[in-house]
């Protein structure tokens, strides 16, 4: 299993390197290992096994709350004909430090390079908050996943807010082959 190794590596890094992560349930490797093509209920119900819970269910799409390697994370999922998983992303909100959420960016980029290979990385602008700017890293496993991580540093906030657009870490997945 390529996620669990993955994750295994970086919760030994965030062990080695941060206090905050043990404390609190977590829904990444639930979030990580979630294949493209379950259904709603199976989303929702291994999502919740892992301590999320469901802040907005639609019949297109998924929010839920809870965890990930220690960040408080909202979770949005979309699916194809309100049946099928077709992208999944993670909102990691701010700790209020700077260092810690830019050293978890780069053990997220790090163990991503070391799955996929060096990522494309580059500025882009943010599409939230007009005027300001996001590091971006672009990774494709295959010809039909992309797999995104966007870092804001200017969202790295004492006392974050619940927008997504106060959030410092997002991580993005989509699934095209359904979109023709």
């Amino acid at each position: 299993m390529k996620f669990k190794k993955f994750f295994a590596l970086i919760l030994i890094l965030i062990c080695a390197g941060c206090d905050y992560a043990l404390a609190l349930s977590n829904s990444a490797d639930a979030f990580m290992s979630l294949p493209f093509g379950h259904v709603y209920k199976r989303v929702q119900k291994r999502m919740e096994n892992s301590g999320a819970k469901v802040a907005t269910p639609r019949p297109e799409s998924l929010l839920m709350t809870g965890y990930f390697e220690g960040f408080q994370t909202e979770f949005a999922f979309a699916f194809y004909k309100k049946k099928l998983l077709k992208s999944k992303a993670a909102y990691l909100k701010s700790t209020g430090s700077a260092s810690k959420d830019k050293n978890f960016y780069e053990l997220l980029k790090r163990g991503f390079e070391m799955q996929y290979g060096k990522g494309k990385e580059m500025p882009v602008n943010n599409s939230l908050v007009p005027g300001r700017i996001m590091i971006k890293n672009t990774w494709t496993p295959d010809k039909y996943t992309t797999i995104t991580l966007l870092y804001n540093a200017e969202a790295t906030k004492r006392f974050p807010g619940n927008s997504v657009k106060d959030r410092p870490i997002h991580i993005i997945y989509n699934y095209s082959k359904w979109d023709k």
